[in-house]
């Protein structure tokens, strides 16, 4: 069976599954509210309804776009704010089980039950725990794979990510029991809490060549959904031994990575912009279209382009030189533990080679 028709069938069935979980249990929701009634004959009643419910639409909208730019709950606090941390021995890294290392992989010969449903999100996921005590978030469907193999590359680079492993096949008790393949396990027991989130346009790297490295990263992997929301802003658990002020910012979801940028419907806010988990569709597209006043343009199509301008040539020759240190067999490990097939580990290892080759010789 192959990967593709084995994900299907799991994301079939578990949402079938899921879908039996009521609603309010899910999601707190409780189902659609009464409208108040308007008495006939009552127009003055109506129509001050009518603009009461377009005032209410409207400071809604309004209260979204003020919450966007709430970056943390930290205010007052003497915060150390990281964003980029090198690492000490690119060619030295292991990619194929990433930031968590062999001891932080899940062990599948292992219980797992579910706990409940994680309705955050557009993909299916559901929050089990192992016969450890070890929390994970299982994900289904398409990005389950691409997830995977763009955090080893964003963790070499020197980037904070979420430890993600691809897991082929487990059981997972509860429910009435049932197996899953071919998804993605998020570890709980990384040693950071979730603090808040940041915004492209407003936070403390603007200009540095941090963040305009992190934008060099996004374009190369092809990163559609640049949502504010996948922006996240971690510190240290005090039992973690970290320091507990630091304040790392990352990009939490790379699921949609690893395909072609640009749709017909981008600008639908929950419509997707782009493919994802494509290799051939991937390595197809256009990388950089050009340098103009000494800043790179990218050919990107996906989800706010203009988060991705202002980088110049010698901060993205950066992180190109940075990736070049890793090796072919680093990267293939990277797409292998993302199981994809020797045909497809191929054409992404040659494709993102290829793109920090473009990097490297920016002039």
């Amino acid at each position: 069976m192959t990967y593709k028709l084995r994900a299907s069938l799991t994301f079939v069935l578990v949402s079938q599954l899921l879908w039996m979980i009521p609603a309010a249990d899910a999601r707190g929701d409780l189902g659609p509210r009464a409208e108040p009634r308007v008495q006939k004959g009552d127009k003055d009643a109506k129509s001050k309804e009518s603009g009461k419910k377009e005032k209410q639409k409207a400071d809604k909208k309004t209260d979204e776009v003020e919450a966007k730019p709430k970056l943390t709950r930290d205010e007052g606090r003497d915060l150390r704010n990281v964003m980029w941390q090198e690492q000490a021995d690119i060619a030295g890294l292991d990619l194929y089980y990433g930031p968590g290392g062999r001891e932080g992989s899940p062990e599948t010969a292992t219980k797992f039950t579910f706990v409940s449903r994680d309705p955050k999100g557009t993909s299916e996921k559901i929050i089990v725990e192992d016969d450890k005590g070890r929390k994970w978030t299982v994900k289904f469907g398409p990005e389950a794979r691409p997830e995977t193999a763009a955090t080893r590359l964003a963790w070499a680079a020197g980037y904070h990510t979420d430890w993600d492993y691809l897991v082929k096949q487990a059981h997972i008790e509860g429910r009435g029991g049932f197996d899953v393949w071919d998804v993605r396990f998020k570890s709980h027991d990384d040693g950071f809490k979730h603090t808040g989130y940041w915004s492209w346009e407003a936070n403390p790297f603007m200009g540095t060549r941090d963040l305009q490295g992190m934008k060099v990263l996004m374009a190369l992997l092809n990163n559609w959904d640049l949502k504010w929301d996948n922006n996240k802003i971690a510190a240290p658990r005090k039992k973690s031994g970290g320091d507990t002020n630091e304040r790392v910012y990352y990009i939490a979801d790379l699921g949609a990575t690893f395909g072609a940028t640009g749709s017909f419907f981008h600008f639908l806010p929950n419509a997707p912009a782009g493919s994802k988990d494509q290799p051939d569709a991937y390595a197809k597209q256009q990388f950089i279209a050009g340098v103009r006043d000494g800043q790179v343009e990218f050919n990107y199509k996906g989800k706010d382009p203009g988060a991705l301008k202002g980088v110049t040539v010698e901060n993205a020759r950066w992180i190109g030189n940075l990736l070049g240190r890793l090796s072919d067999k680093q990267l293939s490990d990277a797409f292998r533990a993302a199981d994809y097939n020797d045909a497809e580990v191929t054409t992404l290892v040659r494709s993102v080679r290829s793109r920090i080759n473009e990097l490297q010789n920016l002039k």
